[in-house]
């Protein structure tokens, strides 16, 4: 049986455009009448094409479907595939990564407002980080960019995390309140993913850490002020040492006159 472009459309239930452009793409190759320029397709092309739209539905490209159904050997289709399974494999950990990011997101909007200037200690889990600009001032060398890039793909298992040197609350409110910024994801994470632990990535301890979140009611420039709360506390524990702070947005809500607040989690690693 030969079907019209149409008659084959309305069967894959699929648009003519489709099959013109996989025809395009050398998938599909139909019968052409010389004369009035029509197409025929028949059940050899309809399993040709069936069999494309499930390698598209496992996620392989046009490219690499038009090199399946083309002439590859066992070599190049056994590459082909274990690539796409281990691209999978790596989309359910982040899947996984991200449902969690997501109830823990969920936890955390219970009880936004109540935990606003609360301080308690809280244990996490060893981080990678990598850093990328001094305050908002970027680095532009070409090997950390390229990396950047790859763990922005890891996002929000990797969470933008601003990191604060421990003599910010060693020394309060003198000289300048300093910070550089980064991405951060938890070790195991990381490495779940795939990703390398290079020359710019660095490991944050985990352990015991000073929480709070902080209300940010203002545009501008990070103020002493963002790290009161957390200073006031230290103080009044007189822990044996601190360590970093590490600050990250995890809720921004738009007020009735049309401002903006930000809340920021902040914590300060602690020493006891």
């Amino acid at each position: 049986m030969r079907y019209t472009i149409s008659e084959m459309a309305s069967l894959l239930g699929v648009t003519t455009h489709t099959l013109r452009y996989y025809e395009k793409m050398g998938l599909i190759r139909p019968e052409v009448n010389e004369e009035t320029g029509y197409r025929y397709y028949t059940v050899t092309d309809t399993r040709r094409f069936n069999l494309c739209r499930e390698l598209r539905a496992a996620e392989l490209s046009l490219e690499e479907c038009r090199e399946l159904i083309g002439s590859p050997s066992v070599e190049q289709s056994d590459k082909m595939f274990a690539r796409q399974a281990a691209r999978l494999r790596r989309r359910q950990v982040l899947d996984e990564l991200s449902i969690h990011f997501l109830e823990k997101m969920q936890e955390q909007y219970r009880t936004l407002e109540q935990d606003v200037g609360r301080v308690w200690v809280q244990n996490f889990p060893e981080m990678w980080r990598l850093t990328f600009s001094q305050e908002e001032e970027a680095s532009r060398d070409r090997e950390l960019q390229q990396e950047k890039a790859e763990w922005l793909e890891c996002m929000p298992a990797a969470r933008w995390v601003s990191r604060l040197p421990r003599r910010v609350m060693e020394q309060f409110r003198v000289g300048r309140n300093e910070y550089d910024y980064g991405l951060m994801m938890e070790a195991d994470a990381a490495r779940r993913l795939g990703l390398q632990r290079t020359r710019h990535v660095e490991v944050v301890c985990g352990g015991d850490y000073l929480v709070t979140i902080w209300k940010k009611d203002y545009r501008g420039s990070f103020g002493w002020d963002s790290l009161e709360t957390l200073h006031d506390e230290i103080v009044r524990r007189d822990f044996r040492a601190v360590g970093e702070t590490f600050s990250s947005i995890v809720a921004s809500r738009q007020q009735p006159d049309g401002s903006v607040v930000n809340y920021h989690h902040t914590r300060t690693k602690i020493y006891t």
